[in-house]
Parts: structure tokens; C-alpha cells; sequence
């Protein structure tokens, strides 16, 4: 496996410790020299987790930001609104804010902080929490190539990493994001088919659907290129009993059905950026433009 080349920040404070959050944090903690990692939260639990881990919890922004100035924002979309005023406040001057908000462009970020404070966004998913997530970050209009690279690293424990323009992250959301859900969805109804149809225990079916899968991601993941259609094929004889269910699949319309799910996905990630920028009273048309063209030129795949 490739060293991890990282550089962090001495600090990083984290607004939300919950699951991602959390393992991103886990990611970290995981390093030789790991970054000491403030979480602020308001929810009593979260913070007892998170100082068993070892980590500085607090409840208060203003405390929990206290001469820290690289902030991961890890809550959900709809908690910026409440909180923008005094998470502007609370920021250090010149702060780097890493926002993890699905959905959100940075120029609606960057809207409701001060102009020195710098946003990057990023799009990570759950495998994170098994140290197999995929990531993306895209750059804000006043981002430095730097804090690209910092957003980068405090993923990279835990996932793979694709820089991209911000232009792209409606796509990632509906791929890489939520995919995660499809594969979930798929093995479920698998194993449903498998108790039901052919009377396996639950305790079996599990088995067979989640060894298959782990197996079948890890040979694809292993061959050179992606060959999935050739790994398919491999496993195909004429006339046999895979080509007989792969069949079923095909008059379903399976390759609509991908199309049209991931479509639905952008759209809705489209839908989402607009809610949130009419609730911030944010115009991020133009702000978008910049930093779009700034992220594009450097993206490419770190790890």
C-alpha cells in the first residue's frame, strides 16, 4: 500500500460528531502523529463518546473554536440556517471551514462567513467508517491550493480522494455519495430473494450476499482497468443459470433504472443547494462560476 503523504494542521475542530464526523475523526486518530481533534456538539452523549476517544469536546462554538483555525462542518444542511450567525462569529479570523453539508455549493457557505474565511467542500461517503470510503473535495472561490490539499488529507486515512470542480459534486453526491444506499438496497432484496424464494435462514442468506459482495468488490477493485464487463462475462456460460438471472435483470431495464436513479439523485442534490440558499438569503450563482474554474485545474486523484 502507498504511505500516506499528510501534512495537517496542529488543530481541527469538527461542528457535528456525529457518524461522519466520526469517522473521519477515527481516520485521523489512526495516524502516527494524528492532530489534536475539538468536537463541538450539543447532544451530552456525542460529547462523552468523543472525549473517550480522546478528543476535546465542547458544546459552545465560540469556546469550541478557540484558536483553531481549520474547521471540518459536519451537521446536516438544514442546521445552517439556525446557526450561520453565530458560527460567523465564532470563527477565527482567516480560518480554513472544510464543509460536509450534502447538497450545498460553498458559495452559500461563504455567504454567511466572513470574507477572510476560506471554504472547501467535500463529499465523502459511509465506507469511511470502515476505512473504505470515497471522497471528493472541491474548492471554494477563495480557497488556496493548500487548503485543497488540507480538506484532502483529513479524509485520506479513511478514504480515497478526488479532487474535482464544484461543478461536478452534484454527480458525485449521486454516484459515490449515495451509491453506497444502492449496493445496500441491492444486497437487501437479495437476501430477501434468497430466504424467501429459496429457503435459507436469515443468518445464511446474510452470509452468502455479504461474502459475494465483499469478494466481487475486492476482485473488481484488484483487476487492472474496470473490467467489470469482462468479470461479468467470466462468470456467464451460454445458456447456464447465471445467464438465465442476468436475463431477468436486462428485460427489467437495469441499465434505465441506473440511468434514471443517478439522474434523480442530481436533480434532487440541485433541488436541495436551492432550499438551503433561499433559507441563508445566499446568491451563488456567480461566486460558483470562480470557484468552479479555480477547482478545475487542480483536480486529480491523490490517493
Amino acid at each position: 500500500m502507498q504511505e500516506l503523504q499528510i501534512d495537517l494542521p496542529s488543530d481541527i475542530a469538527f461542528i457535528g460528531g456525529g457518524n461522519m464526523a466520526t469517522a473521519m475523526l477515527d481516520g485521523l486518530d489512526g495516524l502516527d502523529a494524528p492532530p489534536t481533534c475539538h468536537v463541538i456538539d450539543l447532544d451530552a452523549k456525542a460529547r462523552r463518546r468523543h472525549e473517550a476517544a480522546g478528543r476535546v469536546a465542547s458544546p459552545s462554538l465560540v469556546e469550541g473554536l478557540d484558536e483553531v483555525e481549520t474547521v471540518v462542518l459536519a451537521v446536516k444542511p438544514q442546521h445552517l440556517d439556525p446557526m450561520k450567525d453565530e458560527l460567523a462569529e465564532a470563527l477565527q479570523p482567516g480560518s480554513l471551514l472544510i464543509s460536509v453539508l450534502a447538497g450545498v455549493p460553498c458559495s452559500v457557505i461563504e455567504s454567511v462567513v466572513p470574507d477572510d474565511v476560506r471554504v472547501v467542500r467535500v463529499m465523502p461517503n459511509t465506507p469511511m467508517a470502515v476505512g473504505e470510503g470515497m471522497a471528493a473535495v472541491a474548492a471554494g472561490s477563495r480557497a488556496t491550493k493548500r487548503d485543497v490539499q488540507i480538506a484532502a488529507d483529513i479524509c485520506s486515512p479513511s478514504a480515497q480522494v478526488l479532487v474535482v470542480p464544484e461543478t461536478k459534486m452534484d454527480a458525485i453526491t449521486a454516484v459515490s455519495g449515495s451509491g453506497p444506499a444502492y449496493f445496500f438496497r441491492f444486497c437487501e432484496v437479495l437476501m430477501k430473494a434468497a430466504e424467501r424464494e429459496l429457503d435459507f435462514s436469515e443468518a445464511e442468506a446474510r452470509l452468502l450476499v455479504c461474502q459475494t459482495a465483499k469478494g466481487a468488490a475486492e476482485y473488481l477493485a484488484s483487476t487492472e482497468g474496470f473490467p467489470a464487463g469482462r468479470l461479468r462475462k467470466e462468470v456467464t456460460s451460454k445458456g447456464g443459470t447465471t445467464a438465465a438471472a442476468l436475463r431477468v435483470f436486462d428485460e427489467g431495464g437495469i441499465e434505465d433504472l441506473a440511468r434514471d436513479a443517478l439522474n434523480a439523485a442530481v436533480d434532487r442534490a440541485g433541488e436541495l443547494a436551492e432550499i438551503v440558499a433561499a433559507k441563508v438569503g445566499a446568491n451563488d450563482e456567480a461566486p460558483a462560476d470562480e470557484a468552479n474554474a479555480k477547482a478545475s485545474q487542480s483536480s486529480a486523484q491523490l490517493n
